[in-house]
């Protein structure tokens, strides 16, 4: 997970944010499985089959996206990544062009924590680099809060079956 992560980092004019899906199922109206047809389905006039979709080098692809989104008055841009063509992961970045500062992320974690109770577990390490992770584990998803300069981004994946 952490390559997809990675990735849907790297790659990434707010729309109005909608209801979040039950916990057990995905994101608003995408549901872990789906395909890219069945995603793009969900999220009429929103989401777009990529054209051409980018392969991931762990063999996983992007291949619908949303270009603008906000959430808690900041724009993310989100990608869906697909394994073996069905839905595995997305993931919500800040645009590419925008730096985000450290505020952000806290002001995203407090949101958060009011939707979803405090985060399973909070990583921070400054001794090189400002990183941060908030954590946590809602019924069969987990969603990761993560902070680098410049950069806030929030992931949902399903939760591994041993967690």
């Amino acid at each position: 997970m952490v390559s997809l992560f990675l990735a849907a980092l790297l790659l990434a004019p707010p729309t109005p944010p909608h209801p979040a899906a039950p916990a057990s199922e995905g994101w608003r109206s995408a549901r872990f499985g789906m395909t890219p047809a069945e995603v793009v389905a969900a999220f009429p006039g929103e989401a777009v089959l990529m054209s051409p979709e980018v392969k991931l080098a762990d063999g996983n692809v992007i291949a619908v996206r949303i270009d603008a989104f906000a959430f808690e008055g900041l724009p993310f841009e989100v990608r869906f990544v697909f394994a073996g063509g069905k839905l595995a992961l997305v993931s919500l970045r800040t645009p590419q062009r925008t730096y985000v500062d450290a505020g952000a992320y806290t002001r995203l974690r407090d949101a958060l924590v009011k939707r979803w109770g405090p985060p399973l577990e909070e990583t921070a390490d400054a001794n090189f680099i400002d990183l941060r992770q908030a954590r946590w584990n809602r019924g069969a998803n987990r969603a990761d809060l993560k902070y680098i300069p410049g950069v806030v981004a929030i992931v949902h994946y399903p939760r591994p079956a041993a967690q």
